[in-house]
């Protein structure tokens, strides 16, 4: 007799083209047939997943559930296991996993599911087996929200209040959302239903949605969603109380205490050494802030925001004796210093400065450097004499606490007992050059000093950060060309496309990325050149596509290096990458760069950011876009003939920098703080 029962999942894989059949989630899916084939069915969805293909598809699938599954994401082999036993056992509004933008642990049960974690949560649709016809209703009711705010949307029209997660998880494998904030498409009015909870866990998510939404704004500038709805629902599910959280977002912490109360119009932001950098809201009309940041428009409304610097005195409170003043105490001898890079790597900026600081003022005895123990560069600086602490460690924490001064090529959200880096000295070091768009992650961070390599990139900086841009260089420029080189080699420096995370290695392979890489690695009059002159070229991978080696055909002459970024430039005699803005290093130290952009039309709307160098004018190498053009530049040694125009471009590229004193500017700008 034929089994005639539904369905009871349905499993939606999106694909931004046709799925990769060979990934590891499809895999991961489509393997679960062996024991549940009669229990579920597999529908793909090439292209973006809206509400209204939500609710195309809910009219016109058979199952009882739903679960969405986007194709880059990452699922553990008890994913559907887990949730196909617990549905067939019981029926149920929604399931869920324990969600992770990052690998999913061993023990999932383990995760605490506490404030942090549900404010961290992503609350798109993927990874929760939805009611089918419940989602149906719901799209019907609210079908003018946007997907990415369909799970909370569903929750809040049926007055779910609290889900405990299934012990299995499921990752996005991304927190790419947390850097560019989510959009609302036209016609969107409202981020979600206007339907009160008292769930702490819901509210959490809402704020979290908000937060990202305004995230969005910044970069968007307009949206259909107005002022009062925003109003409406902060003071609905009164997300003020909750705003605490969102610690490490302060600008959208502020945003919506002002669309909450819009009579105050100025919210501390940074305290710095004299006075304080505060931002400022306004409606079209009122009196524009000393630095202007942003001009959106939400409905029919729109809001500036600045920012302004005000003398400390005026900070309500700054003499409060029950807040510890952290500037209270100037630097001095006695003060404890931190510097790091990252937390597992050093031979960074912060390195470098501190090697020179505390060469040339031996009499700050408190200087310190942060790394893991792990990392396999303690055992070097411990022979080089540094003093080691490692780092994210109580004794770390205990050392931030009474520290007068952290200097790091890295920003973290550093917390402990009150002191955080928004009221306390940070001198950024920076890890690259601002060679892309990243105004609104500079913005959204808290600094007293930001180290700038050249008028080009201060001029950049200054527009959002006046008071607190130096155009000193990277400490790592100085010791660089300070490392005696005999040019032994070519160099290439790939950088890495965002929407490669998760192919398969035989869909990596038909990627434009490895194609137009390995062709270089295999071209025949590239390697006769080699041979011919005794050269070899040698590839810096980056660190996201290292695991991946393995496919390049690489051979005698074309090899992978794993020494150092310095040691690697430092022994090159021409360096070409396609847009990493580590060839700039080689640039300072006269060595010629070049570009290989052979995607540079799409380049862009993959990134989470946007060029604001336009390489074909201002790059300090040329640009090629061809395969056969760039091995021409290479094999006809052109890099090698002096090119006015580039030392034109490098001399306004890195004005006002003194590269015999970029150490030292650095040490006199942060001792005065």
């Amino acid at each position: 007799m034929t089994d005639t029962r539904p369905v009871l999942l349905t499993v939606v894989i999106e694909s931004d083209g046709p799925v990769d059949r060979e990934s590891e989630t499809y895999r991961r899916i489509v393997g679960a047939r062996l024991r549940y084939e009669t229990l579920f069915d597999v529908a793909l969805v090439d292209g973006p997943l809206t509400t209204a293909r939500v609710a195309e598809l809910c009219a016109r699938l058979g199952s009882t559930y739903v679960v969405f599954v986007r194709e880059s994401h990452q699922i553990p082999a008890a994913f559907l296991p887990t949730l196909l036993d617990y549905l067939r056992k019981r029926t149920v509004y929604l399931a869920e996993p324990t969600v992770y933008t990052g690998p999913v642990p061993r023990d999932v049960g383990a995760t605490r599911l506490d404030d942090r974690y549900h404010y961290a949560r992503d609350t798109d649709v993927y990874g929760v087996a939805f009611h089918t016809r419940r989602l149906a209703d719901l799209v019907e009711a609210a079908g003018d929200v946007e997907r990415s705010a369909l799970y909370l949307a569903y929750r809040l029209y049926w007055s779910i209040a609290k889900v405990t997660p299934l012990a299995v998880g499921y990752s996005y494998a991304s927190d790419t959302k947390a850097v560019i904030g989510v959009g609302a498409g036209p016609g969107t009015a409202r981020l979600v239903p206007l339907i009160p909870t008292a769930s702490r866990e819901l509210r959490l998510y809402v704020l979290r949605y908000l937060v990202l939404f305004l995230r969005g704004l910044r970069s968007r500038g307009e949206c259909g969603v107005g002022l009062d709805h925003l109003r409406d629902l902060i003071r609905e599910l009164d997300l003020i109380g909750l705003v605490g959280a969102a610690v490490r977002e302060p600008l959208e912490s502020s945003w919506i205490r002002w669309i909450d109360d819009p009579s105050t119009t100025r919210y501390l932001y940074k305290r710095l050494t004299g006075r304080d950098a505060y931002l400022e809201f306004a409606l079209d009309g009122a009196p524009q802030a000393e630095v202007p940041l942003y001009r959106v428009r939400l409905g029919d409304e729109t809001v500036s925001i600045g920012k302004s610097y005000r003398p400390g005195d005026d900070r309500p409170g700054h003499d409060d004796p029950a807040v510890y003043d952290f500037y209270s105490r100037p630097v001095g001898l006695s003060s404890t210093i931190l510097f790091f890079d990252r937390p597992g790597q050093a031979d960074d900026n912060a390195e470098h400065l501190y090697e020179y600081f505390t060469a040339h003022h031996p009499e700050y005895t408190k200087a310190y450097f942060a790394l893991a123990r792990k990392s396999p560069d303690w055992d070097r600086l411990e022979r080089k004499g540094f003093r080691l602490v490692p780092i994210f460690t109580p004794e770390f924490y205990e050392l931030f606490l009474v520290s007068d001064l952290v200097v790091s090529s890295q920003i973290y959200n550093l917390q402990y007992r009150g002191k955080t880096l928004a009221n306390s000295r940070f001198v950024y070091l920076q890890h690259g050059v601002q060679l892309n768009d990243m105004t609104d992650w500079v913005i959204s961070k808290h600094f007293d000093v930001f180290v700038a390599t050249g008028e080009m990139e201060a001029s950049y900086l200054r527009t959002v950060a006046p008071v607190e841009t130096l155009n000193s260089g990277l400490p790592r420029l100085e010791s660089l060309a300070r490392v005696p080189s005999e040019h032994r080699y070519l160099l290439f420096m790939p950088t890495w496309r965002f929407n490669l995370h998760q192919l398969s290695t035989e869909s990596f392979k038909q990627s434009d990325y490895y194609r137009s890489i390995d062709a270089l690695f295999t071209d025949r009059v590239l390697l006769d050149h080699l041979e011919r002159t005794d050269r070899y070229l040698h590839v810096k991978l980056h660190p996201n596509v290292e695991k991946r080696s393995s496919t390049f055909h690489f051979s005698d002459r074309i090899r992978p290096t794993d020494v150092s970024y310095r040691d690697a430039i430092a022994s090159a005699e021409m360096v070409f990458t396609d847009y990493s803005s580590a060839v700039i290093d080689a640039a300072f130290i006269g060595t010629p760069i070049a570009y290989y952009q052979w995607d540079a039309e799409g380049f862009f709307r993959e990134q989470p950011y946007e060029s604001r160098l336009d390489y074909s004018t201002e790059g300090l190498g040329p640009v090629f876009y061809d395969h056969a053009d760039v091995v021409d530049h290479v094999v006809g040694g052109r890099y090698a003939v002096p090119d006015d125009e580039m030392a034109r471009r490098k001399e306004r590229f890195f004005e006002g920098v003194d590269p015999s004193r970029i150490n030292a500017t650095v040490v006199e700008r942060m001792l005065s703080l």
